[in-house]
C-alpha cells in the first residue's frame, strides 16, 4: 500500500494547499515516504508560485531528490520573471535560467545513478519541457520503471508534437499494469480529448467522476471539465464551470483562456473578452496565448493594410 496515496492524488489535481497541510502534519511515515512527503511538499509550493521559499529551504547537503527540486524552482523563477525584453533585470533572470540548466545537466545528469532516480527524470523532463527540448526530455523520461508521472509526461511530449499514435501507444502499454489509479484515468482523458468523437464524452465522464470528491473538485479538474463541454459544443455549461473555477482562483491563467475561448463561442460583448484578456495580461503577462494573439493580429493589421484605401 503506497504511504502517499492520496496525497498524490492531490497533487495530481492541483489541490496543492491541501497538499501543504497534508505534509506539515506528524502522521508515521517509514523514512523513505518522508522523502517523498517532502518531495510533493516542495513540488506544491512551487506549484503556487512560492520559488524563494523552497530556493531558501532547500540546503546543498540536501537529497538529490531536493536538489533537483531546487534547480526547478531557479528555472521556473527566472523564466517567469524574464520579460524577454532585453532589459538588465530579464538578461540577470536569463542568466539564472542558463546556469540552471547547466547544474542540471553537468552536476545531475553526470551521474548515472541519478539519471535512473525517479524525482530527477520528472523534474530534468519538466525543465527540458519547458525549454522545448522535447527529445532531450524524452531521452530521461523513457529510462522510468513503472513511473505515472514519467508516462504523464511522456503523453504530453507526444500530443504536443501531434504524435497521437505514440500517445495511444504509450496509453496502451501503462493500461496493462496501471489502469484505475486517477493519474491513470486523467492521462487517458488527455488522449480522449485529442482522438475526439465518442471520447470527448468519455473525457467528460473522467473528470466528472473525478470531481464527485470535494477535494479533486479544483480548478484543474473543473477546466478539464469545460473543456470537454467545449468540444462538445455545450458552451454554456462550460461556462458555468469557468465561471466556478474562477471563484475559486481569480487568476489563474488556464481558467482565464478557457474563458476568453468560450466567451467568443457565446457571442459575449467584446469588453467582456476583453476584460478576460486584461485578466490575463496581468496574471501571466508572457502566457503563449497571449503571444499568439499579438502576433496573430500583427498579422491581421499587415493583411488590412494591403486593402486599406489610399
Amino acid at each position: 500500500m503506497d504511504e502517499l496515496f492520496a496525497l498524490k492524488n492531490l497533487f495530481y489535481t492541483g489541490s496543492f494547499q491541501q497538499v501543504i497541510n497534508e505534509a506539515n502534519s506528524r502522521s508515521q511515515l517509514s523514512e523513505t515516504a518522508k522523502l517523498e512527503r517532502k518531495i510533493y511538499l516542495y513540488r506544491a509550493y512551487i506549484a503556487q508560485g512560492k520559488y524563494n521559499l523552497v530556493i531558501s529551504d532547500i540546503k546543498s547537503s540536501d537529497e538529490i531528490d531536493l536538489q533537483v527540486i531546487k534547480i526547478l524552482a531557479i528555472y521556473l523563477q527566472a523564466k517567469t520573471t524574464s520579460g524577454g525584453s532585453g532589459s538588465n533585470g530579464s538578461v540577470g533572470e536569463d542568466k539564472k535560467k542558463e546556469e540552471a540548466l547547466k547544474e542540471l545537466r553537468e552536476v545531475i545528469l553526470s551521474d548515472p545513478s541519478n539519471v535512473i532516480n525517479s524525482t530527477v527524470q520528472i523534474i530534468t523532463g519538466t525543465i527540458f519541457y519547458h525549454e522545448g527540448l522535447y527529445e532531450e526530455a524524452l531521452k530521461i523520461l523513457v529510462k522510468h520503471n513503472k513511473n505515472l508521472e514519467c508516462v504523464a509526461l511522456i503523453i504530453q511530449i507526444y500530443l504536443k508534437l501531434d504524435r497521437l499514435d505514440l500517445a495511444k501507444r504509450e496509453l496502451a502499454s501503462t493500461k496493462t499494469w496501471s489502469e484505475d489509479a486517477m493519474l491513470a484515468q486523467l492521462i487517458e482523458g488527455w488522449v480522449g480529448l485529442r482522438t475526439g468523437g465518442d471520447k470527448y464524452q468519455e473525457a467528460y465522464y473522467i473528470c466528472e467522476e473525478i470531481a464527485q470528491s470535494p477535494s479533486s473538485n479544483t480548478v484543474k479538474i473543473l477546466n478539464g471539465q469545460a473543456v470537454c463541454n467545449i468540444h462538445l459544443g455545450k458552451h454554456a455549461e462550460a461556462e458555468t464551470l469557468l465561471l466556478e473555477a474562477l471563484n475559486k482562483s481569480n487568476d489563474d491563467p488556464d481558467t482565464l483562456v478557457n474563458l476568453i475561448v468560450v466567451s467568443n463561442l457565446l457571442n459575449k460583448p467584446a469588453e467582456v473578452v476583453n476584460r478576460y484578456i486584461n485578466q490575463l495580461k496581468e496574471a501571466s503577462p508572457n502566457h503563449a496565448f497571449l503571444q499568439d494573439l499579438d502576433l496573430k493580429s500583427s498579422l491581421f493589421d499587415r493583411a488590412a493594410q494591403r486593402f486599406a484605401l489610399p
